[in-house]
């Protein structure tokens, strides 16, 4: 797949009463958690953007659009929602910022998945899945907007509204690492996970 057919959109999270500061922003070995997704999805998308509703100056100085959400107070589907709206290629990877471990390859592993259909979501740890770390066709804003329109807000319950692949990931892939899909919500995630010495370049 030519990369320039891949928007990269990622999900700057906001300010976080958990982590007490905007995620986005907040440093992992002395790195921004926006740093690792755009670590993360430049190799294989030929444009980014960055969702976020707060210190848009900040995320400017990553040289990407920044888009704040057209519908606020939704959570992730709203920055999804607006990203997709906006984007001119045919498929869209999204990436929350607080997964910093995702790398490339396993991007690339689910847009050689995806075939035929709107999405292809990663699975792993018997089943769980992670709606916020996957690929979708922009198509897939009529669901969206119908889902808003609805008032249901769950990543999880949109995906039952689209035709969508479950891509398992296991170790047995090369690209597979233990800590993956680690999510950082907390000042104590950060903490652990910087004097764990897991950051990933």
């Amino acid at each position: 797949m030519d990369i320039f057919d891949v928007t990269g959109i990622i999900l700057a999270g906001g300010q976080s009463s958990r982590m007490g500061e905007e995620k986005g922003l907040a440093l992992l070995n002395r790195k921004p958690l926006v740093s690792y997704a755009v670590d993360a999805l430049k190799p294989v998308c030929g444009s980014l953007v960055i969702s976020a509703n707060n210190f848009q100056k900040e995320y400017e100085k990553y040289g990407y659009e920044v888009v704040e959400d057209q519908i606020k107070g939704i959570g992730p589907m709203g920055g999804v929602f607006s990203c997709i709206h906006r984007s001119s290629t045919r498929f869209n990877i999204v990436m929350s910022c607080d997964t910093p471990f995702v790398t490339p390859c396993l991007f690339q592993y689910l847009l050689d998945s995806i075939e035929n259909f709107q999405a292809a979501i990663p699975v792993h740890d018997a089943g769980f899945i992670e709606p916020l770390c996957g690929v979708y066709a922009t198509n897939v804003i009529w669901s969206l907007q119908l889902s808003i329109e609805k008032r249901n807000y769950k990543m999880l319950d949109f995906l039952k509204d689209i035709k969508y692949k479950k891509v398992d990931i296991h170790n047995n892939l090369p690209f597979y690492k233990d800590d993956l899909f680690v999510n950082i919500n907390t000042r104590k995630d950060l903490k652990s996970q910087s004097a764990g010495g897991n950051e990933k370049s």
